[in-house]
């Protein structure tokens, strides 16, 4: 992403004047100047995949799910959420790192299809998040899974999703509860704008995170919980989950994932939270070298060996 050459009318300057509109406006100029729709850019539907492809209900409407099925009986369940800044990515992107999870551990794997920004902004995503959690609930006997011991995370944005599926079951006192959250490398604060956090040239350029902000909230609504945990006061997050936290040294997004680190210690929660030195945003899904668009990151197999060991001691 440091190779974009952005024209002046996206200087600092000037998007920090935008409006939302604008900014999303922009966002759709430019996600078609980058992504041109192309062979090379496969129908999700058509990718093979280990697991089971299904539709489950929410509030809004049906979304996909792809559930890894444990061979043992009545197994412990995880959720897992891709990344993709809200607006982008599909749950067949985490196929490896949900089939490989089911595979060492033996458990149920679920990956979300949450609907994207800007078509569906904030909180449809949150909504689909915690809905399919209800729903595989609400349905346990019919799958096997065992919902004493239920896990959620996700990479990027869907790290934020799993940090808000977690403190919702605290504010709606819901029936279900998590053993652990995983929160790989989440933007956690969007209350603060994208220029005024850390800044690398390995690091998403703060254009384009602000324009990935616009898509997904109103102006203000950064300052909600339900959309920044960071923001939340260590009262509101006695309670919730254990929490493994993994950050990038060259991430604009470091500095708010360790700060909800130190809440959730604040608040009486256990927390793994590791800083990776070296690496950037995105490093944990290059393990194996999967990733067409970054060569395997030497940080990626102890990252996901650190999620791994904390389902094993959450899930065991």
């Amino acid at each position: 992403m440091d190779a974009i050459q952005f024209p002046e009318t996206m200087s600092e300057e000037n998007m920090r004047k935008m409006g939302r509109q604008e900014l999303v406006n922009l966002y759709l100029m430019m996600g078609e100047a980058m992504l041109p729709q192309s062979a090379d850019q496969p129908d999700p539907l058509t990718i093979p995949v280990a697991g089971e492809r299904m539709e489950v209900p929410t509030r809004a409407g049906n979304i996909r799910v792809i559930l890894y099925r444990a061979k043992r009986p009545h197994a412990p369940v995880y959720f897992d959420m891709h990344g993709g800044g809200f607006v982008g990515g599909s749950c067949e992107e985490m196929d490896f790192w949900c089939d490989l999870i089911r595979t060492q551990m033996d458990i149920n794997v679920i990956t979300i299809n949450y609907r994207k920004a800007p078509q569906f902004p904030w909180p449809t995503a949150s909504n689909d998040a915690f809905d399919t959690v209800s729903w595989f609930y609400q349905h346990a006997e019919e799958f096997d899974l065992d919902t004493d011991k239920m896990a959620i995370g996700g990479h990027s944005a869907g790290g934020n999703l799993a940090a808000v599926t977690c403190l919702r079951t605290l504010r709606e006192n819901t029936p279900f509860r998590f053993k652990l959250q995983i929160l790989d490398y989440p933007p956690l604060d969007l209350s603060i704008s994208a220029f005024d956090k850390l800044r690398h040239p390995m690091a998403i350029p703060p254009q384009i995170a602000t324009m990935f902000d616009a898509c997904y909230i109103a102006p203000g609504q950064g300052n909600d919980p339900l959309v920044s945990p960071a923001v939340a006061a260590v009262e509101d997050l006695k309670g919730l989950p254990a929490a493994c936290i993994i950050s990038a040294e060259y991430d604009s997004l470091r500095d708010e994932a360790e700060a909800y680190g130190r809440k959730l210690v604040a608040a009486g929660v256990p927390v793994w939270s590791r800083r990776f030195l070296g690496s950037a945003h995105g490093f944990t899904m290059t393990l194996g070298g999967r990733n067409p668009m970054m060569p395997e990151d030497p940080n990626a197999k102890a990252a996901c060996g650190m999620m791994m060991d904390g389902l094993y001691y959450a899930l065991a």
